[in-house]
């Protein structure tokens, strides 16, 4: 366990550490960074002393084709580990297909999954898995606060960041010992808060489309029956749901 009060990213130092040679199981942790990163570009918030900001670096078994399967390890551990930690938060923690935990009806979490490859075995040498979660926080920038939210929105604490981390590092790595265990898909499945019938909308080749969800596959990916009202399967991308009316 590496932990440091303030950091510019855990997941850029994690991919450093790993590729000198880091264990697998290694986690970095801090109580602040100033460049956290999410997907695709985009930025994390990570203000000191209110949230949990982790990178686990993982040397799994697994082929390329299936390396969603370490971020649906890591959605569901978060899941579970707020769960353990917070009784009352049963049943209104969701996954957001296919990395965004929300609250409430809030994103609380962000997960950012990067992989070292070897294209010759075609499999991944190394994995860091960031994970962001909103604790205490309770002022977010403008664009931020329009989604963002945090499992204690009164910025009060009901158990420590410490105790989560472990949980959450706990899952993580149990999960990753089976990634094809039945449990792990069927818990993501029952926490998505997109469900078989539901209409959304998803951005491919730059263009807007539209589609109704059909089911989440045993490798993650969302399968959908797209505007041709043929079956598909996204592997990656933003998704959102769209509202009647809309």
């Amino acid at each position: 366990v590496i932990f440091f009060d303030t950091i510019n990213s855990t997941n850029t130092y994690a991919k450093k550490l790993a590729l000198s040679g880091a264990k697998h199981g290694t986690l970095i942790a801090a109580n602040h960074q100033t460049e956290g990163r999410g997907r695709h570009g985009h930025s994390f918030e990570s203000p000191a002393g209110t949230g949990l900001y982790m990178t686990l670096i993982m040397r799994p078994s697994i082929e390329i084709s299936r390396f969603q399967m370490i971020t649906i390890a890591a959605a569901v551990a978060v899941c579970l580990a707020v769960e353990d930690l917070y009784p009352d938060s049963r049943g209104d923690v969701k996954i957001k297909w296919v990395n965004d935990i929300f609250f409430h009806g809030k994103k609380i979490t962000g997960i950012l999954t990067e992989a070292v490859t070897n294209f010759e075995s075609g499999e991944i040498e190394s994995v860091v898995t960031g994970i962001g979660v909103n604790v205490s926080t309770h002022k977010f920038t403008d664009a931020a606060g329009e989604i963002a939210g945090s499992i204690f929105s009164d910025g009060e604490f009901l158990f420590s960041r410490n105790e989560l981390c472990a949980r959450i590092a706990d899952y993580v790595m149990n999960f990753a010992e089976d990634l094809d265990a039945p449990g792990l898909i069927n818990a993501y499945r029952e926490r998505s808060l997109l469900k078989p019938g539901e209409r959304i909308s998803y951005m491919k080749d730059n263009d807007k489309h539209s589609a109704t969800v059909r089911s989440i596959d045993d490798s993650g990916g969302l399968v959908i029956i797209n505007e041709q009202g043929e079956e598909e399967t996204l592997r990656s991308g933003e998704v959102n749901t769209v509202r009647k009316g809309d």
